[in-house]
């Protein structure tokens, strides 16, 4: 296939934005025909959101390139499949590829040996008595009422739960509950094919809430009036 457009795929949770926007910058100027560059995981929009938009720009030959040396061999095994949901659930006739990552192309892994030794000078030293693994702070559980547990395995990231954690922490601000509510991120939570799913406690009940009007309406139902959402629920942790 020759492709008239490229989606480079990162998996990494904690990068920075600025890097992130870096990184994108850098292959977009590179990149000698349309792409994208997304992530996995953050608050960005994700893979299938820049799969539309690169089609929707009339791209027909798409190849999507894990970035990452190496790229991880759990994901990569997913992938293909994830992918073929986005190409039959979007009607998509043009073509789709997944290249491997770059850890048996000895150009690629020779070139980053070289500019390892070629910025040495740029190296950090690391001072023993300086810094410790502890965190002033971080000691202690936050004050809260509700525990939100927002999944971010790979099948909810696939549908985007990173902008879901996002919009929730928007709406949780907006409602004015945001300093009741402790909102963490796993990783699988397991009922994959109900994604995005996100667990609430003490209460013990479990949601697949799918886009911003479902949050505003779990925020405004299940935390500020103490109900539940019958349609959104979809398990309950027995007391």
């Amino acid at each position: 296939m020759a492709p008239d457009a490229i989606l480079f795929l990162v998996s990494q949770p904690y990068l920075k934005g600025r890097r992130l926007k870096a990184l994108q910058a850098a292959l977009t100027r590179a990149c000698p025909v349309p792409c994208a560059v997304v992530r996995m995981e953050g608050r960005e929009a994700g893979p299938m959101t820049a799969l539309d938009t690169l089609a929707g720009e009339g791209a027909r030959n798409i190849l999507v390139q894990p970035v990452g040396i190496p790229f991880s061999d759990s994901l990569f095994a997913w992938l293909p499949g994830a992918l073929a949901h986005w190409q039959r659930e979007r009607g998509f006739e043009g073509e789709l590829a997944l290249a491997a990552d770059q850890i048996g192309d000895e150009a690629v892994l020779a070139a980053i040996a070289r500019s390892s030794l070629d910025r040495a000078a740029e190296a950090v030293t690391i001072d023993p008595d300086q810094g410790a693994i502890d965190g002033a702070g971080w000691d202690e559980v936050p004050e809260h009422r509700h525990h939100l547990l927002v999944c971010t395995g790979p099948r909810c990231n696939f549908r985007e739960s990173g902008p879901l954690k996002a919009v929730l922490a928007e709406e949780l601000t907006r409602q004015g509950v945001a300093r009741e509510c402790l909102v963490a991120t796993t990783g699988c939570l397991f009922p994959c094919n109900n994604g995005p799913v996100m667990a609430h406690y003490p209460a013990g009940n479990w949601y697949r809430l799918r886009d911003a009007d479902d949050v505003a309406r779990f925020v405004s139902t299940v935390l500020k009036n103490g109900q539940t959402l019958p349609e959104f629920l979809i398990h309950e942790v027995s007391q």
